[in-house]
C-alpha cells in the first residue's frame, strides 16, 4: 500500500481543503494574509499529505467535519462537489485575474458571493464545469471528447463514436442526443476532459472580466476544442468569451491545466 504522503491528491480534495480556509478565516482563525497564502498552495498541492499540512492546526467546524479530505478511509464518494466549494478559487480568480492590477477587497468578495449563487444556475462557470465533467464521465463512462461548447443554459459536447461525430446536449441534469454537429479543428485528435484543471479554470473565470477590462461583463461562452490549423503536436485550448451585452467583447485563451496563453482585451 502506498505510503499516505505519496498519495495524490484530487480536484475535490483541494476544493474541499479551500473550503476549510475559508471557514477558519472567516471565524478568525486566520489572518487575510494565512488565508490568501494557504488557498494558493492548497491549489497547487500535488499530495494529501501537502494539504493535510495546511489545514492540521485548524479547528473544523461541524458542518464540514465530513469533507472527505479528513476521512479518506470512507468508500469512494461522487467526484462532483457542491459548486459554492469552488468560491475560494473564485476569490483567487475575481481579484488577481492574470497578472492585471488587484481589485480591492471588497470588489474580491463581491465577486465570490455573485459567483456562489451563479454557479449552481450557470454552467459557464467554474461550477458549472466541474458540474459537465462529472456528469459526462458517468453518463458515457470516459471523459474523451472531440470538442465543447458551454453556455450558460447548456452545453454541447461532440464525441467520435467509431469514428462518427455524436452531438449531446447537457442541460445541468441530463444529456440529450442532437442531430446536428459542431465544427471541430481536433482531425482524429482526442481531448481528456480530465485534463482541465478544475480550480484554476474556476478562478481564471472568475476573474476573466477584469482580465479582459471589462469587469461589467460576463462571460457568454465558453470553447473546448483545438485551434484552426493548429499543428499536429499542439494541445487543445479553453477559450473563454466575456461581453457585456452590447458591442464590447474580449477573450481569454488557456491551455487544460490554466496555463493563460492569449489575453485579447476588450476594445
Amino acid at each position: 500500500m502506498a505510503r499516505r504522503e505519496q498519495v495524490r491528491a484530487r480536484d475535490s480534495d483541494r476544493v474541499e481543503v479551500c473550503a476549510l480556509l475559508d471557514a477558519a478565516s472567516a471565524d478568525g482563525q486566520l489572518s487575510d494574509a494565512e488565508h490568501t497564502a494557504r488557498t494558493r498552495s492548497a491549489m497547487r498541492a500535488k499530495y494529501t499529505a501537502d494539504l493535510d499540512a495546511l489545514i492540521a492546526d485548524l479547528q473544523v467546524p461541524g458542518e464540514l467535519a465530513d469533507a472527505a479530505i479528513l476521512n479518506r478511509d470512507r468508500p469512494a464518494r461522487p467526484w462532483w462537489v457542491p459548486a459554492a466549494l469552488l468560491t475560494a478559487a473564485a476569490v483567487l480568480g475575481a481579484v488577481v485575474g492574470l497578472g492585471l492590477p488587484d481589485e480591492s477587497a471588497s470588489a474580491g468578495e463581491a465577486a465570490t458571493e455573485a459567483a456562489a449563487e451563479e454557479a449552481a444556475a450557470d454552467l459557464a462557470t467554474g461550477g458549472g464545469l466541474a458540474l459537465f465533467v462529472d456528469s459526462y464521465r458517468r453518463e458515457f463512462g470516459d471523459t474523451i471528447i472531440d470538442t465543447a461548447t458551454i453556455f450558460s443554459d447548456r452545453i454541447l459536447v461532440q464525441r467520435l463514436d467509431r469514428g462518427e461525430e455524436k452531438v449531446y446536449e447537457f442541460d445541468g441534469s441530463e444529456f440529450t442526443t442532437e442531430t446536428s454537429s459542431l465544427s471541430s479543428y481536433s482531425e482524429g485528435r482526442p481531448i481528456d476532459l480530465a485534463d482541465i484543471d478544475l480550480p484554476v479554470v474556476a478562478a481564471v473565470l472568475a476573474g476573466a472580466p477584469a482580465t479582459v477590462k471589462l469587469a461589467g461583463g460576463r462571460v457568454g461562452h465558453i470553447g473546448i476544442g483545438y485551434e484552426l490549423i493548429a499543428p499536429e503536436a499542439a494541445a487543445p485550448v479553453i477559450e473563454i468569451y466575456v461581453g457585456d451585452g452590447g458591442d464590447h467583447t474580449g477573450t481569454v485563451q488557456l491551455s487544460l491545466d490554466g496555463t493563460p496563453r492569449e489575453v485579447n482585451p476588450a476594445d
